[in-house]
């Protein structure tokens, strides 16, 4: 519900001022200096400078906020780490799209290394949710180990079977998908992303099974729920090592970047500050 409404407004608020600003943004940059827009959308005008102050401050903020919320055990009362993550998301990739309309496409200088530095992040960012949404976490966010993802998945197969009357065997002969282990970091990965395209033929051959079984209708919604969770966890249970290593590589990564990101941008701002360009304040 939250990650719906959280990628809702991260549509209207982005696509409104794309939209607002896109005479300006498509004018060549020979003629923005002498554009009417100038004085709201140029890096140093009132909505353009705007932009990237706001862009980089929730930036700041879902930084710090998803770090100290992982780290201080208090603030654990103030929502599940999940969705921590959804709104860290949200503000570190629509953050940095403000900061691409601050800079109206136009890249050089320290400018130039900030926003590549800053995509770099976001690109890396982008990565390590993939990779860190398919380890199997409690609620809390601590990762599971492969006894507790077992045990999880043979109580929702129970639940399929007491509720369908199917076999567990005939379970796993009709919807179990083909193929070995994958081995490497570069195997598991190719693994994951061809499950995520055979997602909908699973999906197809669970409703073909309950079909062929004269399952009730009423309940093949909620048994097809039960089953694409329990065949996310059969997944889950080839990529839980590789993924778990591939993680811990990508946080040896990702931090330093962050790092440097904010380094930059902060002698950015000062440069900013120094000539002159204060905002409304």
């Amino acid at each position: 519900m939250l990650a719906s409404i959280l990628t809702a407004v991260w549509v209207v608020a982005a696509g409104s001022m794309l939209v607002w600003g896109l005479d300006y943004y498509l004018l060549p940059i020979p003629q923005r200096a002498y554009s009417s827009l100038a004085p709201l959308f140029a890096p140093e005008g009132l909505v353009g400078h705007g932009l990237g102050i706001v862009g980089t401050a929730m930036i700041l903020v879902g930084v710090v906020g998803y770090g100290a919320r992982k780290r201080v055990r208090l603030l654990s009362r103030f929502g599940a780490l999940k969705h921590w993550l959804q709104v860290h998301i949200f503000l570190c990739t629509l953050g940095p799209f403000f900061v691409l309309l601050h800079t109206t496409f136009k890249f050089g200088g320290l400018v130039s290394i900030a926003f590549w530095s800053m995509t770099i992040v976001v690109a890396s960012g982008v990565f390590g949710r993939y990779v860190y949404v398919r380890i199997p976490k409690t609620l809390n966010g601590r990762f599971l180990d492969l006894d507790a993802i077992t045990a999880q998945m043979e109580a929702l197969g129970t639940q399929i079977a007491t509720r369908t009357g199917l076999k567990t065997a005939e379970l796993e002969m009709d919807v179990a998908l083909p193929g070995a282990p994958p081995t490497g970091l570069l195997g598991a990965l190719g693994h994951a992303l061809a499950q995520d395209m055979a997602q909908r033929r699973h999906a197809r051959r669970m409703r073909r099974l309950l079909r062929d079984h004269d399952v009730p209708p009423a309940l093949r919604r909620p048994i097809l729920d039960l089953a694409a969770e329990r065949h996310k966890l059969r997944q889950q249970t080839l990529l839980l090592r590789p993924f778990q290593r591939l993680f811990r590589y990508w946080h040896v990564v990702h931090l330093p970047l962050a790092v440097v990101m904010f380094l930059v941008l902060g002698v950015h701002v000062v440069v900013a500050v120094l000539f002159g360009y204060t905002w409304i304040f």
